[in-house]
């Protein structure tokens, strides 16, 4: 009976996970060498290829925002840290090239996450406009510097061999794996374990009575940013080391799988409910969809279509059933 109550509660904190049961049963079932072993493990890099960058993302969908500017963090980093690692002077000795360049890699991150952030709460620019404004300004650089300093091409290659072993290449393919499971630990430590996680979900519940309750609205708000921008420049660097080259168009298309993974993991559309355990179920869901629908060959304006009809049922699931609890929320901080 305790079992059939705590199954029941788990599928109503996490409806998300009966979607994530029906895809696996559904690929295992219909999709030719779903479970053969090269798949398996494509499946879970491609894990790795959206999860930290999902779990950055969660922080500001948590406040009811967004951060177009994300994926173009991705490409900027590339580039930059492609060129240090093999066109700079650093690159006759490839270990310290690839310690800075990782380093400045994430680093430009925080700069992206730090200027969005200091745009929403000190010039008080609405989120939208200011990452989409960093995000055209972060694309357009990508396009520009590579194109300078590689001769018009469209990528940098030429990088350190040892650089691959984080993008997981040959039998290094646990090590992408475990730098996306320390980076999801560590984001779900912040929200579940620390100040700063409850302020988050107090400042995206209701920031007028958060405020009031002593809370630092606007510093939250822009440490929420900032992880965004973090998350995304350690993304860079997997998604650079697993295509072995700089690419200027790196994570073009990946926002929209970005935002899937979030909102049908469960993350809520309007702030203050969800966390990093969605996002995971979010992601395994949309990659298991993704890979299961492209070996069966469905066109990719289908795969769109259905997650943006996911994207629309789930939103739907958010107002109708996480509102009242959301009110229910705010009466309790009001009181």
């Amino acid at each position: 009976m305790k079992l059939l109550s705590g199954l029941k509660k788990t599928i109503k904190d996490y409806p998300i996970i009966a979607f994530v049961i029906a895809a696996i049963l559904f690929a295992v079932i219909c999709v030719p060498h779903f479970l053969s072993q090269y798949n398996l493990i494509n499946l879970c890099l491609q894990v790795c290829d959206l999860l930290v960058i999902a779990c950055g993302f969660t922080f500001v969908q948590l406040n009811a925002s967004l951060d177009f500017s994300c994926t173009s963090v991705l490409a900027s980093s590339s580039v930059i840290g492609a060129y240090i690692m093999a066109k700079s002077s650093l690159a006759q000795t490839p270990t310290l090239a690839i310690i800075v360049a990782v380093i400045v890699m994430v680093a430009i991150g925080a700069l992206f996450g730090t200027v969005n952030g200091l745009s929403v709460v000190k010039l008080k620019i609405p989120a939208f406009i200011a990452t989409l404004a960093t995000q055209l300004i972060g694309a357009a650089f990508a396009v520009w510097f590579t194109s300078i300093f590689n001769d018009r091409a469209a990528s940098i290659g030429g990088l350190p061999e040892a650089f691959f072993i984080i993008g997981g290449t040959g039998d290094w393919f646990l090590v992408p794996i475990i730098i996306s499971l320390v980076m999801f630990l560590f984001a779900h430590w912040l929200l579940k374990k620390t100040k700063f996680g409850r302020n988050v979900y107090a400042v995206g519940t209701n920031p007028k009575t958060a405020f009031i309750s002593g809370i630092p609205v606007k510093k939250t708000i822009f440490f929420m940013f900032l992880l965004c921008g973090i998350y995304a420049g350690v993304e860079s660097v997997i998604l650079t080391a697993r295509n072995q080259a700089g690419i200027s168009g790196l994570g073009s298309t990946m926002f929209i799988n970005i935002v899937s993974a979030v909102i049908i993991g469960g993350t809520s559309a309007l702030g203050g409910f969800g966390g990093m355990k969605q996002t995971l179920l979010g992601v395994c869901f949309v990659v298991i969809m993704n890979n299961a629908m492209n070996l069966m060959g469905v066109d990719w304006y289908m795969i769109m279509l259905i997650q943006g009809i996911l994207i629309m049922f789930a939103t739907l699931i958010d107002w109708f059933i996480k509102r009242p609890q959301r009110q229910k929320k705010q009466k309790v901080q009001q009181a």
